[in-house]
């Protein structure tokens, strides 16, 4: 499961990483959405994904996180469906058309699970223990996305972070994880034409991930700020 995540990069840094184009751009020069740091993404919110566009080239759209399938009549309500389990996306009505032509890759430098059976459960801060030169390594979980027609000419777009079986040292937080994928299946993924199924045989296994427990202030969804992915110990 993964139901809050981190992304700690601007719009600016997220096209570097990913080579992506940041989409249409205002009279100023600067793009009409922009991205700032947040630290407590919760579902519902709207966040950079990048997909292809007809081209073929990566570039980044503002999706909601919660998708909301393309056949349905009424707006979105109630949860939002923010996770799909891979193994059973391709046969799920609201999964099964974005999993074979509408995959995305959603930008993330870590997410949260919590701990325990009873309450208050203790929180923890996932992320790739991999060194970089700006100090936060930045992962791309495989994400499906779909589009709703909200009225003529206006279109919601959604996401949904895929989720496998949790393993390595992180297994005993949580059950589920999102599917990681290496920069070499980035282009794959976003392929419309390609099998999902062949290229998730190279997703990341749990080997690089480091965790450690945070302050408990991430239970709020409106809690903000770097403080929230520092050790709990460090927290002031």
């Amino acid at each position: 499961m993964c139901g809050r995540y981190s992304l700690s990069q601007t719009l600016v840094e997220i096209a570097a990483r990913f080579k992506a184009k940041t989409g249409p751009k205002g009279d100023d020069g600067k793009p009409l959405w922009d991205w700032t740091p947040h630290y407590n993404i919760a579902p519902g919110s709207v966040v950079p994904v990048i997909a292809w566009d007809g081209l073929r080239s990566r570039k980044i759209v503002p999706m909601r996180w919660g998708l909301h399938p393309h056949w349905k009549k009424a707006p979105p309500e109630g949860r939002p469906m923010f996770n799909a389990r891979v193994e059973t996306a391709a046969e799920k009505p609201s999964f099964r058309t974005p999993f074979k032509r509408r995959r995305a890759l959603i930008p993330a430098t870590g997410w949260y699970e919590w701990e325990g059976v009873e309450k208050p459960k203790t929180p923890y801060y996932i992320y790739e223990d991999t060194e970089t030169d700006s100090g936060s390594h930045v992962t791309a979980f495989a994400g499906l996305w779909d589009q709703w027609q909200v009225d003529e000419g206006i279109s919601l777009l959604s996401c949904t972070i895929l989720t496998t079986h949790a393993v390595g040292g992180i297994k005993h937080l949580h059950h589920r994880m999102p599917v990681r994928l290496p920069k070499s299946c980035w282009d794959a993924w976003l392929n419309w034409d390609a099998l999902p199924e062949k290229i998730l045989e190279s997703k990341l296994t749990g080997s690089d991930l480091a965790f450690h427990e945070v302050s408990r202030a991430v239970n709020s969804g409106r809690a903000e700020g770097e403080n929230l992915i520092l050790p709990e110990l460090n927290v002031l």
